[in-house]
Parts: C-alpha cells; sequence; structure tokens
C-alpha cells in the first residue's frame, strides 16, 4: 500500500513538475489559408504552403500539448486571417510566444535552406535569437542548409507584419521558413521526413527554448517583453532590408501594387520578382483577381 502511495505521489508531481516548467501559452500561426494565391503562401506542385503549414501546425501542437505546453492555432481550417488578426488573437489567449509556419519559393528556383525571421528590438530580439537558434539546430540536423536567424527593418519597425504586429501586443514572435518548395535537395528532404518530421523539429526546438533560463523567464513573466510599437522607435535611416521602389509602381493604383506585392511576399524579395514580369502580364492578374478567379 505505501509503494502504491509513493508511487501515485511521484507521478502527480511528475505530471506537476511537467506543467508548471511550462506555465504560459505558445500560439502557433499556420501561415496563409483562404482561396486564390494570395491564401495559398507560396505554390509548387504538388505543394501548396497554406496546407503544408497547418498539416505542420497540427502535429505540432499535439506534440507540444503532450510535453505540457498550453497551445493555441490562429487557425483550424483554411480560412484568411489578416497578420493584425493574427497578433490580436494571440494577445487574446495571453500568448506569451508565437510561432509563425511557412515555407519559401523563390522566382528563379535557386535558392534552398531554412531560415528564421525575428524582431530586431529589444527582449523580443534575444527570445528570437534563442529560439530561432534551436530551430534551424533541429532543421539543419535533417539535412535542410541553415541560413540564419535574420532580421528585416522597414520604415515602421520590424519589416515583416506579422512580427511587427505581434510586438506592438508584446507577444514575441518569429516566423520559421522551413525549406524552398521549389529546390530539390529541399523537396527531398521534405518528402523524406514529410511534415511529421518537420513538425518534430520544430517541438523539440521549442521546448529546449522553454526549458530554458530565457524562456522559463518569459513564461512565467519576468521577461521585459513590452510592446514595441513604431511611436516608439527611433527614426530608421537607410533603412535595413528596405526594397528600392520599383519602376512598374507607378503603372498602378497603389491597392492594386498593394496586392501585387502580396503575391510574392512570401519570396522575401517581391519587388525583385515583379520587376521580372511585364505591365501586361501584371494587368492581367489583377483583371483575373478582380474576376474573383484568384
Amino acid at each position: 500500500m505505501k509503494k502504491t502511495v509513493l508511487t501515485l505521489m511521484t507521478l502527480i508531481m511528475t505530471v506537476f513538475l511537467a506543467q508548471s516548467a511550462f506555465a504560459g501559452v505558445v500560439v502557433i500561426d499556420p501561415g496563409h489559408g483562404g482561396i486564390g494565391t494570395e491564401g495559398s503562401g507560396a505554390i509548387y506542385a504538388p505543394y501548396v504552403e497554406k496546407a503544408l503549414t497547418l498539416s505542420i501546425a497540427e502535429q505540432l501542437r499535439m506534440e507540444l500539448a503532450n510535453a505540457g505546453v498550453t497551445v493555441y492555432m490562429t487557425r483550424e481550417v483554411d480560412t484568411p486571417m489578416s497578420l493584425d488578426q493574427r497578433a490580436a488573437y494571440a494577445k487574446s489567449v495571453g500568448a506569451n510566444l508565437m510561432v509563425s509556419l511557412h515555407f519559401n519559393a523563390s522566382g528563379p528556383h535557386d535558392k534552398t535552406g531554412c531560415e528564421v525571421w525575428s524582431s530586431a528590438f529589444g527582449n523580443h530580439a534575444v527570445v528570437g535569437r534563442q529560439l530561432g537558434s534551436q530551430v534551424l539546430g533541429q532543421l539543419s540536423a535533417l539535412g535542410l542548409e541553415s541560413k540564419g536567424v535574420k532580421v528585416k527593418l522597414g520604415d515602421r519597425g520590424d519589416f515583416y507584419g506579422l512580427i511587427r504586429n505581434s510586438v506592438a501586443q508584446g507577444v514575441p514572435a518569429i516566423i520559421i521558413e522551413h525549406c524552398f518548395l521549389d529546390y530539390p535537395t529541399d523537396r527531398a528532404v521534405l518528402e523524406r521526413v514529410g511534415t511529421a518530421g518537420l513538425a518534430h523539429a520544430d517541438a523539440t526546438a521549442i521546448i529546449g527554448f522553454l526549458s530554458g533560463g530565457t524562456g522559463q523567464s518569459l513564461m512565467n513573466g519576468t521577461l521585459d517583453v513590452s510592446p514595441v510599437s513604431a511611436a516608439s522607435l527611433p527614426a530608421v535611416s537607410g533603412t535595413v532590408g528596405a526594397a528600392t521602389p520599383s519602376p512598374l509602381a507607378a503603372s498602378f493604383t497603389p491597392q492594386e501594387w498593394s496586392w501585387l506585392l502580396s503575391q510574392w511576399a512570401y519570396t522575401g524579395n517581391a519587388e525583385a520578382i515583379i520587376n521580372t514580369k511585364s505591365v501586361a502580364e501584371l494587368r492581367q492578374l489583377l483583371d483575373l483577381h478582380a474576376a474573383g478567379k484568384l
């Protein structure tokens, strides 16, 4: 009887310690979602980014939950969500961390590797560097080339809207670009390990980060991750990562140009891709979009 009681107490203590070690909230954001090319993200048959990110997210949520992490997902079905809606959702559920899942593709189909994008500011940057390094370590162990943890600035602070909107809510966020769907060696890794293998790599990295000093401080609220907004930032001179305006932009309205940029946003260099197109090609895309076909 005494042995049974001790065994039960040990089990209860183990569960308690596992839960208390991750006494915080992680939001997983499956990138993209919704109809048309804008909602699909990168497409390289038979792969569609929005479906791959959702598959990884479902498996990642299960693995993190089994480790005692409280997990939410920004979307559980194929539905569109704006970047500010994703960030607001993370804030609404009390998230300590946002992890956004993505894949890459390039216009010339000559780029390879995995990379992580992080905020450039304060402890948001610290979280991004440490977590991102662990993610890339796990992904490179699968055979993917690590391109590093990166930051990119725009005239409103962090360039990428998911990161910028999240840190404005006081939620550290990273974007994981797992691999290039259109590059043979990357695609071979994806085909070998599947989304389950990528999800396990992400989960291992996240759990490893949360188990460390910065992760524990983040989850228990002792790490200062105060909201970062453009108004609180110094003026950015010679903006890092800012694209040179394309001369093609003058041929379109601001709304049209914004939509065109969104079609190649996943490449990280939309303007360079657009500059390879003619005005007629771009106008045809806009006509299809206006007709509800894209």
